[in-house]
């Protein structure tokens, strides 16, 4: 008879001890309802212009559409040094924390940034 108690209490509490680890990587996410964020351009970048930031190994944004002859910005707020390579050519060169490169795209088409030394970091400009 104790031998049944026993394992009736080890039963239950193998169903009832994960439950707050189990609830807790549940959460609840409203990110869908969440107002966007408003951003202020990196230093150097003129308000409401085209731009993207190389942040905690980023570009960010990922995406971004600008018109034929339109100038795009390109700022690193991080310590680490790196590219932008567009469609395999660095224009760049090496940009430290604080630098600002500007590219004026001319043609209509879609072009992939990526970064020389951090090959996760990605994005795509459209032209118009």
């Amino acid at each position: 008879m104790k031998r049944t108690w026993l394992i009736r209490v080890a039963f239950a509490l193998a169903l009832t001890l994960p439950l707050p680890v189990l609830a807790a990587c549940g959460g609840s996410s409203n990110d869908g309802d969440a107002p966007a964020k408003t951003v202020a351009p990196p230093q150097g970048v003129p308000a409401g212009a085209p731009h993207i930031d190389q942040d905690d190994l980023k570009f960010k944004p990922t995406k971004l559409s600008v018109a034929a002859g339109e100038k795009v910005y390109f700022a690193n707020s991080e310590t680490a040094i790196h590219t932008v390579t567009i469609d395999g050519k660095n224009l760049s060169g090496n940009m430290r924390k604080g630098d600002l490169f500007e590219w004026t795209p001319a043609t209509a088409g879609e072009y992939k940034i990526t970064c020389d030394f951090h090959p996760q970091m990605k994005a795509t400009i459209t032209v118009n």
